[in-house]
């Protein structure tokens, strides 16, 4: 283990843990600008999922998000299925906790403490499929 790869991984990790605070970010400003509702909550994990989604692609792209599109590692990195996967986790994952929704009445910061972890973990996939294609 050289320390180039060890700061890579710490790079790496510390992309998967910006997922987690980019949920987190988004659900707060959300609802600093919108009223709780079931249309605004409905908006809010579309808008959750579009996170998750596109910070798959940051994560699992690595530092060729806009690289060619041609048959190479970087290029198996951005499928659909797994973009749309990641997305389906960030909505599914706020509108099962959503008050209108749910009848699980969780306040706002244990709302916020379950996103981050989910996209944590939605970070620390990406990051496995990123290495899975390289």
């Amino acid at each position: 283990m050289t320390p180039r790869r060890v700061a890579a991984g710490g790079f790496d990790l510390a992309l998967a843990l910006t997922l987690g605070a980019a949920a987190r970010l988004a659900h707060v400003l959300w609802y600093r600008l919108f009223e709780t509702s079931v249309a605004v909550d409905l908006a809010g994990s579309a808008a959750l999922g579009a996170v998750f989604g596109l910070g798959h692609v940051v994560v699992a792209s690595g530092d060729r998000v806009l690289g060619p599109a041609g048959d190479t590692a970087d290029s198996r990195a951005w499928r659909p299925r797994r973009v749309a996967a990641a997305g389906a986790v960030g909505f599914l994952l706020h509108a099962s906790i959503a008050p209108a929704f749910t009848p699980f009445g969780l306040e706002p910061g244990g709302v916020n403490a379950v996103l981050t972890a989910g996209g944590v973990a939605v970070g620390l996939w990406s990051f496995a499929v990123r290495r899975a294609t390289r």
